[in-house]
């Protein structure tokens, strides 16, 4: 069932479908009046159908990015199959529905339901596509453990709005998947660093016969130019650039932020190399350690919870190393993400990444900070035994 939407006396859009997850309150509704915050999760694989006349230019967000790519799957595999749980439109699968409405299901709200209807489709040779916003992904993890990993199927997971997503409100910040996925057997977790990784990991996760989570954002792209998407071995990470001293390991597109604040370490003659993991679950554990080895610094970046996520991950990589190698014993080790222990409140993506410290300018800060701490100084590592 897809979402309709009809406007109010105030011309405000209110859900006309029992479903729908599209929730948006009059301006006079308030606290006080014993009303929730607004909420608002409007379309936003189709950004340019709210562009105002003089707007700049937006790059077209994962979302659109993803379920394009979809489409161009879903076309030439008649085993592809659409679910979504009430968030047609949010998602984008909508688009897959208008082309192929035998082979799209909205479960309303009901994500555990989706999980095991997706299980059921795979074990009976169906490749289906499940895609949740991460929040709402998290109703689902009894299902994800016990119907789609514990039976090892084929599964896709599109964990929509991974990361912070600003103005719909706390409630739906995608801060808590990735730690609580990290634990299931059988599930392959990936993010790309950038629109056209994304295309590739999802050709992919339809390559592979294994539960896999693809974590993408609500941001625009990068307005990369379009490239053939080629498969990616699972597990294999890439190295964006080699460094002696520091080195940045990213999960997903913060691996930008992560590239500039490389370029301002430079400049003060810090030698930083920069890693782009993809691959949360396996990690490509050869190439981390290679680069890991005999650096003063290595920093984790994830849009994530910072505990138990993609950073511990690669904690527990490096401490298996310390016991038998002296190279590991006097490598520091960061881990920067969303900080544990207390909610993200409203407001814009750009204002909470720069108030917790996950823009490049905030990632750059912590890295001096802990540079400062260990006594750092560029340049003298290159004395260090490797």
């Amino acid at each position: 069932m897809t979402a309709a939407f009809e406007p109010d006396a105030n011309g405000v859009a209110r859900s006309a479908a029992p479903g729908s997850r599209a929730r948006t309150l009059s301006a006079a509704a308030t606290p006080a009046a014993g009303h929730m915050p607004t909420e608002s999760m409007a379309d936003d694989a189709a950004p340019a159908t709210r562009r105002v006349p003089d707007a700049p230019f937006k790059a077209p967000n994962y979302t659109a990015i993803f379920v394009a790519e979809l489409i161009e799957i879903a076309r030439d595999d008649r085993r592809v199959v659409g679910i979504t749980a009430g968030m047609p439109t949010g998602t984008g699968l909508n688009k897959l529905q208008a082309e192929f409405p035998d082979r799209f299901f909205d479960v309303g709200i009901a994500e555990q339901h989706a999980m095991t209807m997706a299980t059921g489709l795979a074990m009976g040779g169906e490749r289906p596509v499940v895609a949740l916003y991460s929040t709402f992904l998290q109703r689902a993890f009894d299902q994800v453990v016990h119907d789609v990993c514990q039976n090892d199927q084929p599964v896709v997971i599109a964990v929509d709005r991974a990361g912070l997503v600003g103005e719909d409100g706390t409630s739906h910040q995608g801060m808590f998947t990735l730690p609580a996925q990290r634990q299931v057997p059988n599930l392959v977790i990936a993010s790309p660093k950038d629109e056209q990784e994304l295309r590739a990991l999802l050709r992919t996760a339809f390559s592979q016969d294994h539960p896999f989570a693809l974590h993408y954002p609500r941001d625009p792209g990068f307005n990369l130019p379009t490239v053939e998407p080629k498969v990616i071995p699972i597990g294999q990470a890439e190295l964006l650039q080699e460094g002696s001293e520091i080195l940045l390991v990213g999960f997903g597109p913060i691996v930008d932020r992560a590239r500039q604040a490389a370029v301002r370490l430079a400049a003060d003659g810090w030698s930083v190399g920069l890693i782009n993991a993809r691959w949360a679950k396996p990690l490509d554990r050869q190439l981390i350690l290679e680069q890991a080895r005999g650096k003063r610094l290595v920093v984790t970046l994830e849009e994530s919870v910072a505990t138990g996520g993609f950073g511990s991950g690669v904690l527990e990589l490096l401490e298996e190393a310390r016991a038998v190698d002296p190279a590991f014993r006097e490598v520091v080790l960061k881990i920067i993400g969303i900080p544990a222990d207390h909610f993200v409140e409203h407001g814009s993506v750009a204002d909470l990444r720069r108030l917790i410290r996950i823009d490049a300018a905030g990632i750059e800060a912590q890295v001096r900070e802990v540079l400062a701490t260990i006594h750092a100084v560029p340049g003298a590592s290159e004395a260090r035994p490797v």
